[in-house]
């Protein structure tokens, strides 16, 4: 199986896609961003992307949500892994915390450490990455040594850097959930604890009916846990909106409720139905890989 997935090596996708069952047998290659690792998927040269979807603290990662609720080339999710994040700050050999003046990484990093790094390094300018392991990547490859990046402790060995200060997000348990996307497939076999993630339009119908779609589930006994709206790009307050709900989609309740929501919505695309992940801790309280 060849994978693809934000890169570069060292990245907390990375590491996402090593805890897969089966991935010893997985031949896997980084790219630059969310929208390339896909954009290999769609096009066949890859069988499976593995990207960040969401972060228990900042939420969604609006670059995913995008590539998800696309209708012209839907995406399969296929999996989950949910990992804990842990954040580092790190600079070439040599360097201290005091030399910093510039913090680079993803936003979603720079936002889970922005009370740290006021404490610690105030006035320090902000410079956003595709991802932690690039901004690891850009340290390590450039010349000015007054750049700390923020990423796991797996970057800093892949990169040669110098961890100066550990552990410096604000939410000691935050987790950050990855999907494996495939361009098509058949929905994993019912676990007894699944999710099923849906992309509904209610595009031009009328108001109040976002409403009426979300009673179809609550009448029906099924729990949705999310639920993420996003611009279809037609006009002001036209929007997808992005389910998550408990259940598998051959499980009696929720395809019922599924059914129903297309008879009333504009359009209805079931991106997958798959074994919830389990959070999986290590026993030292601070995990060495996860996030963005």
């Amino acid at each position: 199986m060849k994978y693809t997935y934000l890169g570069p090596r060292g990245t907390f996708t990375e590491a996402a896609l090593r805890s897969l069952t089966n991935a010893s047998e997985i031949y896997a290659e980084p790219r630059v961003t969310v929208s390339a690792a896909l954009a290999d998927v769609r096009s066949g040269e890859s069988d499976c992307a593995v990207v960040p979807l969401e972060n228990s603290v900042k939420g969604v990662v609006p670059a995913t949500l995008e590539e998800l609720v696309c209708e012209d080339s839907p995406l399969h999710i296929g999996a989950e892994v949910q990992l804990p994040v842990t954040f580092h700050l790190m600079t070439l050999p040599g360097q201290t915390l005091a030399h910093v003046t510039t913090v680079m990484s993803h936003p979603h990093a720079h936002a889970q450490c922005r009370k740290w790094l006021d404490l610690h390094v105030p006035g320090a300018d902000t410079v956003f990455s595709t991802s932690t392991a690039a901004a690891a990547h850009a340290v390590a490859e450039g010349t000015d040594r007054h750049v700390a990046a923020i990423a796991s402790s797996a970057a800093a060995q892949s990169y040669g850097l110098n961890v100066v200060a550990s552990d410096i997000g604000e939410h000691g348990h935050a987790v950050t959930r990855f999907i494996v996307a495939t361009e098509t497939g058949t929905h994993q076999p019912v676990t007894g604890d699944d999710r099923t993630t849906l992309v509904v339009s209610a595009e031009g119908l009328a108001v109040g009916v976002l409403v009426d779609l979300l009673q179809q589930f609550s009448s029906r006994g099924v729990n949705l846990t999310g639920i993420q709206s996003w611009p279809t790009g037609s006009e002001l307050g036209s929007y997808y909106f992005f389910l998550d709900l408990d259940g598998h989609i051959r499980e009696p309740a929720v395809s019922s409720a599924v059914t129903a929501v297309r008879r009333r919505a504009t359009s209805v695309h079931v991106l997958g139905s798959y074994p919830r992940h389990q959070v999986v801790r290590p026993t030292d309280p601070r995990p060495q890989m996860a996030g963005v």
